[in-house]
């Protein structure tokens, strides 16, 4: 029933896909409903996305074959209906779903569960997602607990239930990649955690390895950041720990990276930066990871910004705009779409808004936006751009984490957004609803892996999750 009155919903892009006539190869493609017996290439995925003018990287890998979604033998003696939709044309029509109708949809048929949980389907709808804004959510966070509302309505707001223990203490959200969140608690449990799913993977534990100059025994920043190296098809959280010798004012590194791929954690290089604040995420945009560091643990540095690429795994110095280089301004550094931006205050004046149309080409910063204090949004302390609108031409603001507001970006003014069941006070991520797991495919790894090994990592990892970890 539940996939009948979804397909209903689209009868009429059904109807529309099939009163065109499209040639496949040799294949002349005539209504559908009126044809007793129809048959498809397995090209026709391809060809009904570029109907609609979609990027070619939205199709499904050609190696994974097709199924029969309802029955393993077709029925040639009876009328088509909607539930003899050739398996392509269903994939082209559920790939648009939201996930939640996706998790719905998993519970009607055998054959349904294997299309959507299949990595094939997966990859298609997280590209769809992607290539169209659709299915982002912004997550709220108020010391332990969590809310989730859709980017697009920003109507309610629902409580998650997170998988880990808090201990009466804050929850921290370390960051997101593709519908997978990082969270941490008190006791400093790590799990990646897909709450679209409702699955999650706690991390092994990481102890903090001071440097052997006992004169730099102040652990003086812990940073993390999490994000997704297309390359190797892996997840990866970053942490680095800094010690600094207050007397010297020398500072060195740990950096340490876990593998969602490889199970384990590792040191990488050391970072020759100083971080400027101590518990802040790195931000994720064009394969990197983003933080505001100086060079030296100074007060009189000027900022500026390092890049971590998770693919090659080194840090990098990432240009500011021409007027920001030698200015005692405080910046902040974010992302607005697939694109590097830094937030530039200047106390009682002003707040300006960069962003990087093009990753690691100094000339193309260019100025968003800029807001005066006191003006159009009103008296504030802190502002963070965090999303553009879907049609690209608005931007969600977070004021003083109290209130989120949508900034005309034509009309310079601001829109005040009211959530049912929002915090008054919070912490601001975005995160896309996905299918993505939380188990990262092994290829490689497993046969190097004892098996008790393995199943004694699983049950350390269980424990954790429900939270029976000690706290001395």
């Amino acid at each position: 029933m539940q996939l009948f009155l979804f397909l209903k919903k689209k009868k009429k892009l059904i109807m529309q896909l099939f009163q065109r006539k499209v040639r496949f190869g040799t294949l002349l493609v005539v209504p559908y409903l009126t044809s007793p017996s129809f048959t498809l290439q397995g090209t026709m995925l391809k060809q009904l996305t570029a109907l609609e003018g979609l990027p070619g990287n939205l199709n499904p890998n050609p190696r994974c074959a097709p199924i029969n979604t309802f029955t393993d033998q077709p029925s040639m003696e009876h009328h088509p209906s909607m539930a003899d939709l050739p398996y392509e044309v269903l994939t082209y029509i559920l790939f648009k779903a939201p996930v939640k109708t996706l998790i719905k949809l998993r519970s009607v048929s055998k054959p349904l569960l294997s299309l959507i949980d299949s990595p094939c389907f997966i990859r298609l709808h997280l590209r769809y997602s992607i290539a169209t804004s659709s299915n982002v959510t912004v997550i709220l966070r108020r010391e332990s607990e969590l809310f989730s509302v859709s980017l697009e309505s920003l109507n309610a707001a629902d409580e998650l239930a997170h998988p880990l223990m808090c201990y009466s203490n804050r929850i921290r959200v370390l960051g997101s990649a593709n519908g997978l969140l990082c969270i941490t608690n008190v006791a400093e449990d790590i799990a990646f955690w897909n709450p679209s799913i409702k699955k999650h993977k706690v991390l092994p534990f990481l102890p903090v390895d001071r440097p052997c100059d006992h004169g730099m025994s102040v652990c003086g920043a812990r940073a993390y950041g999490f994000g997704y190296d297309s390359a190797h098809d892996d997840y990866k959280l970053v942490r680095i720990s800094q010690f600094v010798d207050l007397e010297s004012e020398g500072f060195a590194s740990e950096v340490k990276v876990f593998s969602l791929r490889a199970n384990e954690w590792r040191r990488v290089e050391e970072m020759n930066y100083v971080l400027c604040y101590l518990k802040k995420n790195g931000t994720l945009a064009c394969g990197a990871l983003h933080w505001v560091v100086t060079k030296k643990f100074k007060l009189d540095e000027v900022d500026q910004i390092v890049s971590f690429d998770l693919t090659d795994e080194n840090f990098r110095e990432l240009p500011l705009p021409k007027c920001l280089e030698d200015q005692r301004v405080q910046i902040e550094v974010g992302a607005l779409g697939d694109c590097v931006s830094v937030t530039a205050d200047y106390h009682d004046v002003r707040v300006d808004v960069w962003v990087m149309k093009e990753y690691r080409v100094k000339e193309s910063w260019f100025m968003l936006f800029s807001i005066a204090r006191t003006e159009v949004v009103g008296s504030f302390k802190y502002l963070r751009p965090l999303a553009y609108s879907k049609s690209g031409k608005e931007v969600l603001l977070v004021v003083d984490n109290q209130r989120l507001v949508w900034y005309d970006l034509r009309k310079k003014r601001v829109k005040n957004v009211k959530i049912l069941g929002m915090p008054d006070l919070f912490e601001a991520e975005i995160c896309l609803a996905s299918l993505v797991p939380v188990e990262a495919s092994r290829r490689g790894y497993g046969k190097k892996h004892n098996l008790s090994e393995e199943n004694h990592k699983k049950k350390r990892d269980d424990f954790l999750s429900e939270g029976f970890k000690l706290v001395l």
